[in-house]
């Protein structure tokens, strides 16, 4: 499943999981990939690799949770690419497990900053963006922890709620400009930000989940890989969730 000839797509939280392997996936595809991360070197380390197998990848810098941050970088994607055909928002904090009563002022204050406002402030300079250019498509990562309850993930739980709200409506909004808008909301994939949860959550999680195993990142990029093609033209402010049935 191809994506068009050469098409210019930014991946925010480029440099490390599920955003990483997207950026492998659609650079195959045949895309042009600019992959923004806080972690600026780490992004350069993911683009060297697609570029010697071939792909075209640029490496840029951002703080999602500052809007004159984000700004900048799609100042920097219309300088370099000359436009945006998609989006593909992947930047988030998971946070430590806390229940509500000890969650801080400041640890709320930060999941919504980079998790929520991120979304926002992307989604809206993407919009900005392809509106003037004719169109494209925008895919909002949320999570599995969205859809069902997750205690002791409260705030990363509220934050990618409001994330697929922003997305369906925005759906709405945008196809007056020919965009489209969906989000991905994974269940548990072996990825770097995984690692950090609790010891014993791992297996469960797998004892919970009909497929009997955690999803990989491949997989995911698969999704947005079909997300990204043509195939997906009559698809909008859809919520799609590749959890192996943990939500049935």
């Amino acid at each position: 499943m191809q994506t068009g000839p050469m098409e210019k797509i930014l991946i925010t939280g480029g440099a490390s999981g599920m955003g990483r392997a997207a950026a492998l996936r659609l650079a195959k595809d045949g895309a042009w990939v600019m992959l923004a991360d806080l972690d600026l070197e780490a992004a350069r380390q993911a683009t060297g690799e697609i570029q010697g197998l071939g792909g075209r990848a640029q490496a840029l810098a951002v703080d999602v949770a500052d809007p004159d941050s984000v700004r900048a970088l799609f100042e920097q994607v219309q300088q370099k690419a000359g436009g945006l055909d998609m989006l593909v928002h992947t930047a988030a904090i998971l946070g430590d497990t806390a229940f509500i009563e000890d969650i801080s002022d400041q640890q709320w204050r930060r999941m919504m900053a980079v998790t929520l406002d991120g979304a926002f402030f992307c989604a809206r300079e993407a919009v900005r963006l392809m509106s003037a250019g004719g169109g494209g498509r925008i895919l909002l990562f949320s999570s599995v922890a969205s859809l069902t309850p997750s205690p002791g993930a409260l705030a990363y739980s509220a934050a990618k709620g409001g994330v697929n709200l922003l997305a369906r409506t925005l759906a709405v909004e945008a196809a007056k400009h020919d965009i489209r808008v969906n989000v991905v909301a994974p269940g548990y994939v072996e990825t770097p930000m995984l690692a950090g949860l609790p010891p014993g959550f791992e297996e469960y999680i797998i004892k919970k989940t009909p497929l009997g195993r955690l999803g990989r990142a491949e997989e995911v990029a698969g999704l947005v890989a079909f997300l990204a093609s043509e195939e997906a033209d009559f698809i909008t402010g859809q919520i799609i969730s590749p959890n192996g049935g943990l939500v049935i």
